[in-house]
C-alpha cells in the first residue's frame, strides 16, 4: 500500500468512526423517541428531528467514506470534509458552547472529522484524483 493510498485508507476509517458514531447516537434516540409514540409538542418533535438528521449524516458519511474517500477522491473530501464539517461546527457552537452538551463527549465527533480531514488533505495534496 503507498503513502497516498494509507493516507486515503486513514481518512475513510475517521469518516466511518464518525458516521457509526452519529448513526448509533442518531438511530438509538429515535427508536426510543418513537417507542412511546409520535411527539406530541413543537420541542419534542424538533429533538426527534435533529436525531434522524444525525442518523442520515451519519449514514451519509459511512457511506461516502468507503465509496469516494478510501479512493482518495476530491468529491468525497468535498462532501465529508465539507458538509460534516458546518454540522460539526454548528454543533459546537450551537450546543455545546452553551453548555447544552458535555465539552468531552461534544468534542468527540469534531475531532475525529478533524484527524479524517486532515488525513484527506494529505491524501489529496500527494496524489489528487481527478473525481
Amino acid at each position: 500500500m503507498t503513502g497516498v493510498r494509507r493516507w486515503a485508507v486513514a481518512a475513510a476509517a475517521c469518516y466511518v468512526v464518525w458516521g457509526l458514531l452519529h448513526l448509533g447516537l442518531g438511530l438509538s434516540t429515535v427508536v426510543g423517541d418513537l417507542a412511546g409514540g409520535f411527539p406530541e409538542g413543537e420541542l419534542a418533535a424538533e429533538s426527534l428531528m435533529f436525531f434522524v438528521c444525525a442518523a442520515v449524516f451519519g449514514a451519509q458519511a459511512v457511506f461516502v467514506a468507503l465509496a469516494l474517500n478510501r479512493v482518495n477522491s476530491r468529491v468525497g473530501f468535498w462532501l465529508n470534509g465539507v458538509v460534516l464539517g458546518v454540522v460539526d461546527v454548528a454543533f459546537l457552537v450551537v450546543l455545546v458552547l452553551p453548555g447544552h452538551v458535555d465539552p468531552i463527549g461534544g468534542a468527540s465527533g469534531p475531532v475525529v472529522w478533524l484527524l479524517g480531514t486532515g488525513c484527506a488533505v494529505v491524501a489529496l495534496r500527494r496524489e489528487p484524483v481527478g473525481a
